[in-house]
């Protein structure tokens, strides 16, 4: 059995179209379908979803990322006792038939905690994830962010800087990130989608850490999953499309304020992750 569980805000076209792909693949009756919705469902909408699957859950205002996961998470183990979670945005479309095959067979072999598959996506969304693997590399980010929240939080500084970005992506074309073509262990994993076995969830209550809204949930795991010697695989043999951050999207006003508000989101969840490294707190 494999619990699918879907994090919903504001799109509900992805979400259905979600689902949708989640019912083509083979085995309808080894899997379930568990939707949490951050507090963005009008009634209609709610209705509409229903028709997909009963397990809707309506939090009662927006958790975020993590939290929503977890709150989802423990339903659908209670209630289905899967031994696979799929956690997952709403952007998620599965193309491959033999999904659940493919995750058991390397189960089989590898007897992983979490896994990672191929991410297909016109963006940078890409197994291996490239997290911020050291005490140093995080406070490194937190100043360079600090610096470019300073810069969007004024139109005109916002303006130049954008412009300079610009000019230089003419001169200098920038290396787009690109999936591992092996398989990969103990490694860092994208956030949008991550299998997680029966193993894993029995040792921690909460199968994401709690700690952060929105943004650098890979990091935190990874040191949890270093501190603890966990088994985190990727796995190209597995693919999933993304077509990443439409929610985000859906509900920013400007380029420039949605990119503050994600500096501003990712500084707190870093410097979260900084106290945690230095207690040593995973």
């Amino acid at each position: 059995m494999i619990s699918y569980v879907i994090l919903h805000y504001k799109n509900i076209n992805d979400t259905i179209e979600c689902i949708e792909s989640i019912k083509k693949l083979d085995r309808q009756e080894d899997l379930s379908i568990v939707v949490v919705d951050n507090n963005s469902l009008n009634d209609l909408e709610l209705e509409e979803l229903k028709k997909y699957t009963d397990d809707v859950i309506l939090s009662e205002y927006n958790l975020g990322v993590s939290k929503a996961y977890n709150l989802g998470s423990k339903y659908a183990i209670e209630k289905y006792k899967p031994d696979f979670l799929c956690a997952l945005n709403n952007d998620i479309l599965i193309n491959q038939s033999n999904f659940i095959e493919l995750i058991e067979d390397t189960y089989k072999e590898y007897e992983f905690d979490a896994m990672g598959p191929k991410i297909i996506c016109p963006g940078d969304s890409v197994n291996p994830f490239p997290v911020f693997d050291s005490l140093e590399s995080v406070s490194s980010r937190i100043e360079r962010n600090d610096k470019l929240i300073n810069i969007y939080s004024n139109p005109f500084k916002s303006f130049i800087f954008e412009f300079g970005l610009k000019v230089k992506g003419i001169l200098k074309k920038t290396k787009r990130l690109e999936n591992g073509k092996r398989l990969v262990s103990g490694c860092a994993l994208h956030g949008c989608f991550i299998v997680f076995s029966k193993k894993y969830y029995k040792k921690y209550n909460d199968v994401m850490l709690p700690d952060t809204f929105l943004f650098h949930e890979e990091e935190f795991l990874y040191f949890r999953f270093k501190k603890n010697n966990l088994v985190s695989i990727y796995n190209p043999k597995l693919e999933i499309v993304h077509k990443e951050g439409q929610a985000l999207k859906k509900g920013s006003t400007s380029i420039r304020i949605r990119k503050l508000n994600k500096l501003k989101e990712a500084n707190k969840s870093l410097n979260i992750l900084k106290d945690k490294l230095i207690k040593d707190d995973f």
